[in-house]
């Protein structure tokens, strides 16, 4: 005999000696006399998870987050809280439902959404080839298992291993494949692992495309390996199966060692002759420059001398030039100075002898003998002196 007290927000369950049991919620306090007292565990499910519950008649369902149940014996077997399935951009997922008449539906939620899966639902998982963490171009089978599938395009790296050519060279090709997804729904229904058909087509074509050459042969044509002509079977199968091969890149091949070191060499002399003969090349070329070159130069340096010779006569010319309108400027100027003097010396002449003939005027109103005056100037007088009588200077004309 003894009290137990059930707190606000929690709830127990009171089980007698009969094995009947009472619920009993909160704030309370019981008495308790031959009986089994049992506190509820309390389920919550966030926003982001849910609830998976089965009841003891066997019925399950799922109650989306978020919400509270207490674990009550009397009604539920089981209570678990589930994460609620998040899909990103470009991912889907694969749901079947059972329907009432026990038939199967499928349906693809795309991304990106928030999933919360019913009772009678669930998701298809996917057993791919996965990439070996060792080794990048190995896949093992069924290593790779998702739900959410990827819908934009993919890649992985694979060597094909053992190819012989038809002179019995073993070599291992490597190549790189882009692919998409392109139908889902014809995948899901032709195929349970599309990278296992995509390998097989592979290795059926570079197997097929390898056989026909010689190694030197298959060495000179690796380029058509990154050409889609060359993998009829992997772009028939893809889209058999609902894929898309976009690109296959060839990434080299291997040999035996015996062998690759005889390619290495080979390759190594290829090399430096075609190094050697880049180089003489160049040399030549430079030569050729250098000529070139010098022979530009010779003509640049005539044409100077040409331009300067031109240039010295220009200027001879138009020194010459100047030079003489320099004379012609000064002799007109000269002789336009002399016709000035000119001007003015017969000017004065002409006024000196004016006025000497005003003064031999005024001599001969003044009854003086002009000549004898006039013979008395001169300087050394004459040897010989003529006298004029008045009678004959008046049978001379006057004197102007």
């Amino acid at each position: 005999m003894k009290y137990k007290t059930v707190r606000e927000g929690q709830q127990a369950v009171i089980l007698n000696h009969m094995g009947e049991g009472e619920l009993i919620t909160g704030p309370k306090r019981v008495f308790l006399f031959r009986e089994r007292f049992q506190m509820l565990k309390e389920c919550t499910a966030s926003s982001d998870q849910y609830l998976v519950v089965q009841e003891n008649d066997g019925t399950v369902y799922h109650e989306p987050g978020p919400c509270t149940l207490f674990h009550n014996p009397l009604i539920y077997d089981t209570l678990s809280v589930e994460d609620t399935i998040k899909l990103d951009a470009n991912h889907v997922i694969v749901v079947y439902k059972r329907r009432a008449d026990s038939s199967v539906e499928r349906r693809l939620v795309e991304g990106p959404a928030v999933f919360v899966p019913q009772a009678v639902e669930w998701l298809h998982e996917f057993v791919w080839h996965g990439t070996d963490p060792a080794n990048k171009t190995r896949l093992v089978p069924g290593l790779r298992k998702f739900t959410q599938l990827t819908v934009i395009p993919d890649h992985f790296y694979y060597n094909v291993r053992e190819v012989r050519t038809n002179d019995d060279t073993m070599i291992t090709v490597k190549v790189m494949i882009f692919y998409v997804i392109t139908d889902i729904l014809k995948m899901l229904d032709t195929t349970h692992d599309p990278i296992a058909d995509i390998i097989n087509a592979l290795c059926a074509d570079v197997i097929t495309f390898t056989s026909k050459l010689s190694y030197m042969q298959f060495v000179e044509q690796t380029n058509k390996l990154s050409a889609m002509d060359t993998y009829p079977q992997l772009t028939q199968r893809t889209q058999r199966v609902g894929l898309r091969v976009d690109k296959v890149v060839y990434r080299g091949y291997h040999a035996s060692d015996q062998m690759q070191a005889m390619q290495n060499q080979a390759i190594e002399s290829r090399t430096r002759l075609r190094l050697d003969g880049e180089m003489e090349d160049m040399q030549q070329k430079l030569t050729a420059l250098k000529l070139n070159s010098e022979d530009a130069r010779a003509d640049l340096k005539k044409k100077m001398v040409g331009r300067r010779q031109q240039h010295e006569q220009c200027l001879d010319k138009m020194r010459q030039e100047h030079d003489l309108k320099q004379s012609q400027l000064r002799h007109a100027q000269d002789m336009e100075l002399l016709s000035h003097k000119t001007a003015v010396r017969l000017d004065h002449e002409k006024d000196e002898d004016k006025r000497k003939l005003e003064f031999l005027t005024q001599l001969s109103a003044l009854k003086v003998d002009v000549t004898d005056y006039l013979v008395n100037q001169e300087d050394p007088p004459p040897a010989r002196q003529i006298r004029m009588t008045s009678s004959v200077r008046d049978l001379l004309p006057p004197f102007q």
